[in-house]
């Protein structure tokens, strides 16, 4: 793509969302990622709410406490640290980002993706079971279709449960490597074709 060429507004997320995952399954910057992941989620969220697609963003809305919003939780503190250095332009000030926080943002912005494109690129297709398979408890219980994705999950990725953090991100770089070459997943129609 050269600098002139135009683009839409969901090639824009997507390739935020996918250099994202593609960050995260090779180990690379937490910052980079979240920073390309919160961008992400919130084009894709809006055009989710455009849409009138029921996004995973407005289910996780319905379980936040009393007050706050899903957007405040998203850019603070990380986000809008790295974005706004006039609100303190101390070369020493810092601020935490843990590994959790991003796989979260990650997850929020690939299910909504799925959501609103009904499918995806082999990297999202990758990403939502391995963070399922990782947080299953993040999973509602009284729902039949994430236990129908937590099921699919813990298939392809067995017992991910007993391996240290960085083995699971590991597994999952390992599957989106698989994932990559597999002609039949590339031939799905709810597959987009990779970057």
């Amino acid at each position: 793509m050269s600098i002139e060429e135009g683009f839409k507004m969901i090639d824009a997320a997507r390739r935020q969302l996918i250099t994202a995952v593609r960050l995260f399954s090779d180990g690379g910057d937490p910052v980079s990622m979240h920073s390309l992941a919160s961008n992400a989620w919130e084009v894709i969220e809006v055009l989710c709410t455009s849409a009138g697609v029921q996004s995973f963003s407005k289910q996780a809305r319905e379980n936040l406490p009393a007050g706050h919003t899903l957007k405040y939780y998203i850019n603070e503190p990380c986000r809008n640290f790295c974005k706004h250095a006039e609100q303190d332009p101390n070369p020493d000030s810092s601020v935490e980002l843990r590994e959790a926080n991003v796989a979260a943002v990650l997850f929020l912005a690939v299910e909504d993706y799925m959501r609103f494109r009904q499918g995806g690129r082999v990297e999202v297709q990758v990403f939502q079971p391995w963070f399922v398979a990782v947080l299953p408890e993040k999973v509602t219980e009284d729902d039949p279709v994430a236990q129908s994705k937590l099921e699919s999950a813990k298939l392809a990725f067995r017992r991910i449960a007993t391996l240290a953090s960085s083995d699971k991100i590991e597994m999952g770089r390992q599957v989106l490597e698989a994932a990559r070459k597999d002609a039949g997943l590339a031939a799905d129609p709810k597959a987009e074709p990779s970057l």
